[in-house]
């Protein structure tokens, strides 16, 4: 997925909420995910534990969210800084399709072209509870000068 909107650091003021694209945490995704890592422990592949149906993988939400809001970065986006804190509140369980929100909570300079912006990344479960929440730090660029601008 490519952003039709880039989203420079001057456009993303403390406050703006962008809504990511849904979290799908298919079968066939936390397979995929599973055999990427190589991560097949009981709690994501069987319903044998304490809540009695597979969970997705945690860190599976928090990638898939990312990812999206490098997707509607797009062009502007540099690197991420720093991941976290992050926190795990509720399960998501296989099958289950997220939703998911970033809003800009801190902005600093850095540079002439490019700057940080803090997000708050939120994952909310199907019955509408935040599932994760953490943030992220992301290095933006600022937005390019127009030629014979000065």
């Amino acid at each position: 997925m490519t952003s039709t909107t880039n989203y420079w650091y001057e456009d993303l003021l403390p406050g703006m909420l962008l809504t990511l694209p849904d979290i799908d945490c298919s079968a066939e995704r936390i397979g995929r995910h599973s055999e990427l890592f190589g991560a097949f422990h009981p709690i994501n592949t069987s319903s044998d534990n304490r809540f009695g149906r597979a969970i997705a993988h945690g860190p599976h939400p928090v990638a898939q969210a990312m990812a999206s809001v490098g997707n509607l970065l797009s062009d502007s986006l540099v690197a991420m800084g720093q991941l976290g804190p992050w926190r795990f509140l509720s399960p998501a369980f296989v099958g289950d399709v997220l939703t998911a929100d970033a809003t800009v909570i801190g902005r600093s300079g850095g540079g002439k072209s490019q700057g940080q912006i803090i997000f708050e990344v939120r994952v909310i479960a199907p019955d509408n509870q935040v599932s994760q929440i953490g943030e992220a730090h992301l290095i933006v660029r600022r937005r390019p000068r127009q030629e014979g601008a000065a």
